[in-house]
């Protein structure tokens, strides 16, 4: 019986959790750190930054305009851009596909997407930086640039190669122009570089 109700506290406990931080998340009080663009109040809730929304602005609108997430890191990194930081294509990849953005909390992302399931989406929590008619625009242009990227390269472990250390599908990356190509295979998590020649 004491077993019984200590497992029965347990989940009440666990749902009244739950519902405390779905509020909160609903409120504007998102967990986690915080993105580039926004930053807490002094009631810890998420707002726009004013010194950093312009970045995230430009890093949407240089990839519509048909720019890679190596190049708009380049251009970043060239105009020492929030110096001494340096930008990666992961991390412009990154902005690009948070919904924070356009306003909206996803919570589970990670774990949803391993899973095979949908992330829990929660619309409208915090003030969106950009508009969704050009986040809407920006996946459009996503899948232009990767079927115009895989048409260039030829990736032998394309969908088989596995991170070493948690197990995930590694992505396909690669470099270089005309004359002499470098395909490689990386893990977001882990930042695990593997090259296809060594392979």
């Amino acid at each position: 019986m004491l077993t019984v109700l200590s497992q029965l506290e347990i989940e009440i406990v666990s749902e009244r959790t739950k519902f405390g931080l779905t509020g909160a998340i609903k409120c504007g009080h998102i967990p986690g750190t915080c993105p580039l663009g926004y930053k807490r109040d002094e009631t810890k809730k998420v707002i726009i930054d004013e010194t950093t929304k312009d970045i995230i602005i430009r890093i949407f609108n240089l990839y519509l305009q048909g720019k890679s997430y190596q190049t708009i890191a380049n251009i970043l990194n060239e105009e020492k851009v929030l110096a001494p930081k340096k930008w990666k294509d992961s991390k412009i990849e990154k902005i690009i596909n948070n919904r924070i953005y356009v306003g909206d909390y996803e919570r589970f992302k990670r774990v949803a997407k391993e899973q095979g399931k949908e992330p829990i989406i929660y619309p409208n929590v915090v003030e969106p930086i950009i508009t969704r008619a050009m986040f809407e625009d920006v996946q459009i242009q996503k899948e232009k640039n990767q079927r115009a990227y895989f048409r260039d390269r030829v990736y032998i472990f394309m969908q088989k190669m596995i991170c070493p250390k948690c197990g995930k599908i590694m992505q396909c990356k690669g470099t270089g122009g005309k004359k002499k190509k470098y395909m490689y295979y990386n893990c977001t998590d882990c930042k695990i570089y593997l090259r296809e020649d060594l392979i």
